[in-house]
């Protein structure tokens, strides 16, 4: 029984915060003030405009024929996959062994198939990132080849293989 008088206390709190009056005063600055609280009796109650309301219309009614669009874009061919990142035959300098890939993919990824990353040949990863970092790759004269697999591990389309040259500082190396 108790607990019904506090939840109608905390009902009717909420309900009069709701409709507290709000103030306004003008400061020496000029700047205008409002709030639920009047500073002193200079502060005039004040009516805010009623708050906005915007109508939604109504979400378009679902296409009857989905599965026409699904097969569609679930067999749409590639049509071109290249390694925009790091460019053929370009040498670059990285310590830590960190190489970015960047590969240009049209259509995009479909549902279910994956891009894999061959370095030197062997596979070396699994995704669906156009963008990616390879850690730790070793100095010197590497190949690199993208392609794209589908759900059954089918190449569907494969980038020409690009070369490039990983420098990396080594303790055989004179200090300068």
């Amino acid at each position: 029984m108790h607990m019904r008088y506090i939840i109608a206390l905390l009902a009717l709190s909420v309900a009069a915060n709701a409709s507290a009056a709000v103030y306004k005063w003008v400061q020496p600055d000029g700047s205008v003030i409002y709030s639920d609280r009047a500073p002193d009796e200079n502060a005039a109650p004040t009516e805010l405009p009623a708050l906005q309301e915007i109508k939604m219309p109504p979400p378009p009614p679902p296409s009857t024929d989905t599965t026409a669009d699904n097969n569609q874009t679930q067999n749409a061919e590639y049509t071109k996959l290249t390694i925009t990142e790091p460019t053929d035959n370009s040498t670059f300098r990285n310590n830590a062994g960190q190489v970015n890939v960047k590969l240009e993919l049209e259509p995009a990824l479909q549902e279910g198939d994956v891009i894999a990353i061959l370095l030197d040949g062997k596979e070396i990863g699994q995704g669906k990132s156009t963008a990616l970092a390879l850690s730790n790759i070793d100095r010197g004269s590497h190949s690199l080849q993208a392609i794209v697999k589908n759900a059954e591990g089918s190449t569907m389309i494969s980038a020409a293989p690009i070369t490039f040259t990983l420098q990396r500082t080594s303790l055989l190396q004179p200090k300068r």
